[in-house]
């Protein structure tokens, strides 16, 4: 294989974040929605500090480079580190910016993933099509993937894609929240996931799409979110 379809294969196999947003949930929002609804705050900034998990610890990232494919690995240009950087205040508020690297990597879709807990890969496609906030908002989705790693290991282990789609949609909380923390415009979450879903529809980047809720779901979690959020605000 040529060391780009290396690590695309390798990209849809690890990390699964490339799908388009296609198939029914099973009531996957509800489920989601009733778990941040239990929580004992509805403060943005308390729910997280409340979920936020130990950081991975530097044997863990050296494994999680360690397994990474040798090649297929890009230097950003001037203009792509400048937007790369877009999403500093993001890791700086998760206390991930000194955790996580970025790797800007060679595969022909739109990739914003997070491998093992400690590596954000977005693929240039992705930096290009992505305007700064966009890419914002699905970096705190990743995020998020930090927060319930276990969970992501366990549905992966099972096949268990209904339990994936509850767990993107908890993904989409996290976002959701670090947005209204950090007073973005949550309207930029939509708008990446459609168009990341369109750009990899396009070229035929759908094998899992059952693994994710439509995105009209997505977008009805996250009104329903950001009124509980706004709600522990006032």
């Amino acid at each position: 294989m040529r060391p780009a379809a290396t690590l695309l294969w390798w990209v849809i196999v690890s990390c699964g974040s490339v799908a388009p947003l296609a198939q029914p949930s099973d009531n996957a929002a509800t489920k989601a929605l009733r778990f941040f609804r239990a929580l004992p705050t509805r403060n943005p900034d308390a729910v997280l500090r409340l979920l936020r998990p130990a950081p991975a610890d530097a044997d863990d990232r050296a494994r999680a480079l360690a397994v990474l494919p040798e090649r297929g690995e890009l230097r950003p240009d001037r203009y792509e580190r400048a937007k790369l950087a877009m999403f500093a205040d993001v890791l700086t508020y998760h206390g991930r910016a000194q955790i996580f690297e970025t790797k800007l990597i060679d595969v022909p879709q739109a990739v914003v993933a997070l491998h093992r807990r400690t590596v954000l890969l977005i693929s240039r496609p992705a930096l290009r099509l992505l305007s700064g906030s966009e890419l914002q908002a699905l970096v705190a989705h990743e995020v998020g993937h930090d927060y319930f790693w276990p969970e992501f290991e366990r549905t992966l282990a099972r096949g268990d894609r209904s339990g994936r789609r509850e767990l993107e949609l908890k993904c989409d909380g996290i976002a959701v929240l670090t947005l209204v923390a950090l007073k973005l415009d949550l309207a930029r979450l939509a708008d990446g996931l459609r168009k990341q879903a369109r750009f990899n529809e396009a070229l035929g980047a759908n094998a899992n799409a059952s693994d994710y809720p439509r995105l009209e779901e997505r977008q009805g979690f996250m009104i329903a979110l950001r009124g509980f959020a706004s709600s522990g605000q006032e």
